[in-house]
């Protein structure tokens, strides 16, 4: 990045110190030199003003509104004139002191220095307007970006502070549901509980984390929702990975879709299956839930903030990077994300 934003100045050396005297050499500024100095330095001052003039004021002005626009116009304006001054010298000022059969003599040099100068003058005009047409459009699409990831990021923001009382709620349910019990596993709840929102505080806030640390996050709570279901009910976790584990992912990206098998889909009395398999193999991260169809809405109204917010999430995260699957399959609701982490 840094590079590309130095690439309009190094363009600048190139042209001011390479490009621009190698085309001085296809005139005879020698010869132009021996004869009127003082004509060839002003007009090799004269094109480097035109040049940085061009570049950093008559372009920049072209897009900042009106009143810079016509500042612009009239700058442009003001190099043709000084350009024309300066043909018009060598054309008329030692031809003051020349006798008329010597005017004839010279008007066909006299036309070639000014055709020179005039293309000289349109070179550094237009390879100007190019490179700070490059740079105004580089910088558009750089405020452009800027603008979008401020977007993104305060969006982020307000998903992840809606996730945390949603996963407050759901584990103080069970927690609440253990101490009216009196449940003798209570304590070990309250440990568990404690190491998740650990976890939470120490990660939330972070772009991307380990993959491995967030399964054992999801681990952990899926052991602490065990203890308020029946006996009888059976929830299988399992995770399968190969070096993709040690691979990065936004942290509780996963967790929303757990939650819902806990939700929705066990009972506290009846019995049933339900299964949740993580694979992390070939930079490919899949997360399969499935589980009865206990306590499913169709309605989105109905779904809470959930679900929504992790599809918002995946969007701005990874865009074109997963597929989702939710709803009913072979009479059971199934859930099936894609991430492709490579990327």
């Amino acid at each position: 990045m840094w590079q590309i934003k130095k690439l309009p100045f190094y363009i600048d050396l190139i042209f001011c110190l390479v490009l621009l005297p190698t085309m001085m050499t296809l005139l005879p500024i020698e010869r132009w030199l021996i004869n009127n100095s003082l004509f060839v330095y002003l007009l090799v001052s004269w094109l480097y003003i035109v040049y940085i003039l061009n570049r950093h004021f008559i372009m920049p002005f072209m897009f900042a509104g009106k009143k810079r626009f016509w500042m612009a116009v009239s700058l442009i304006l003001l190099t043709a004139v000084g350009t024309y001054l300066i043909t018009r010298y060598q054309m008329e000022v030692p031809l003051h002191h020349m006798r008329r059969t010597r005017l004839l003599q010279h008007i066909p040099k006299i036309k070639l220095q000014q055709q020179a100068v005039w293309f000289l003058y349109v070179v550094v005009i237009a390879f100007s307007a190019a490179v700070g047409l490059l740079t105004q459009l580089y910088h558009q699409i750089m405020e452009r970006q800027a603008v979008e990831f401020e977007k993104k990021k305060a969006e982020l923001a307000l998903y992840k502070a809606q996730i945390n009382p949603h996963f407050l709620f759901n584990n103080l349910n069970t927690l609440y549901a253990m101490v009216v019990t009196g449940s003798p596993k209570t304590e070990d709840a309250f440990i568990q509980f404690i190491n998740l929102m650990k976890y939470m505080y120490a990660n939330n806030t972070k772009d991307k984390i380990p993959l491995h640390i967030e399964v054992e996050y999801i681990r952990q709570y899926i052991e602490l929702q065990k203890y308020r279901i029946a006996e009888n009910f059976d929830v299988h976790f399992s995770y399968v990975h190969d070096e993709t584990g040690q691979m990065n992912i936004a942290p509780m990206i996963l967790i929303t879709f757990v939650e819902n098998v806990f939700k929705h889909g066990v009972s506290s009395h009846k019995k049933g299956e339900a299964y949740i398999t993580i694979r992390a193999e070939k930079g490919e991260l899949l997360l399969a839930t499935n589980n009865p169809l206990l306590n499913h809405p169709d309605s989105k109204a109905s779904k809470g903030i959930g679900i929504e917010n992790c599809k918002k999430r995946l969007d701005l995260l990874y865009p074109n990077r997963y597929s989702l699957f939710t709803g009913e399959r072979n009479g059971k609701y199934a859930v099936t994300l894609s991430i492709n982490l490579r990327q």
